[in-house]
């Protein structure tokens, strides 16, 4: 039996029940919280804050202080060390990242920091789950073909259980799809909380976003 040391149960559990997680790129630190609070406000309480700013890493001890209800994930870990040094923060509840490398994937382990690897193959994904990784990114997924193609690579595994995180090109339009599929454990989105709308400080117009996924993610999964 392939095992799953990647990622705890308990914080598969909390990211199914939430369901909807908002990428974020920040470029100011003073837009942290504020982001952060339009997003709880509209009920999405994840967040994947991407390492793609210099204002990222000064953001999350912000956000675990003044936002306790956000669970804090952490995005485009593809560098060796950063693993290690995020695990550290208080309040950093797992990591991602956009492809899969064995060195930074074994790092997060050794630094248990939940983890969950971008796989976009069949290929990628049996190296994911060689390593221990039972819950995966799927990215970039729209780009790849969707839900469809995922489907057809899921089926040579499907009893081992994988879940599957998709991002890129997932929306509002095509949530539901996503939603009525029991291999996806979350969907994960920059649009919700896009980069123009944080540097606007448009925080009404990220919470209205927000609960239009969060609302059409718990009507559909409730129902399911």
């Amino acid at each position: 039996m392939i095992q799953n040391i990647a990622m705890p149960q308990e914080i598969i559990n909390q990211l199914e029940s939430r369901g909807i997680i908002a990428v974020l790129e920040i470029e100011r630190v003073a837009d942290a919280v504020p982001v952060a609070q339009a997003l709880l406000e509209g009920g999405v309480n994840v967040i994947e804050l991407a390492l793609r700013t210099p204002a990222a890493e000064p953001s999350i001890p912000l956000i675990a202080e003044k936002i306790p209800g956000m669970m804090i994930g952490i995005g485009t870990i593809i560098e060796g060390g950063q693993a290690s040094r995020v695990k550290r923060y208080r309040g950093v509840s797992f990591g991602v990242s956009p492809g899969i490398n064995p060195v930074i994937v074994q790092e997060a382990i050794s630094s248990e920091l939940p983890f969950a690897p971008g796989i976009a193959t069949p290929s990628e994904l049996e190296q994911a789950l060689s390593l221990g990784c039972r819950v995966v990114k799927y990215f970039p997924a729209e780009g790849m073909g969707g839900l469809s193609f995922l489907k057809s690579m899921d089926a040579p595994y499907k009893h081992l259980g994988v879940r599957y995180i998709p991002l890129g090109g997932v929306s509002q339009n095509n949530l539901a799809d996503y939603a009525k599929t029991s291999q996806i454990l979350a969907i994960g989105g920059s649009w919700i909380a896009n980069r123009e709308c944080i540097k606007s400080g448009a925080w009404g117009e990220i919470t209205k976003a927000a609960k239009a996924a969060k609302d059409l993610w718990d009507s559909i999964r409730r129902n399911k």
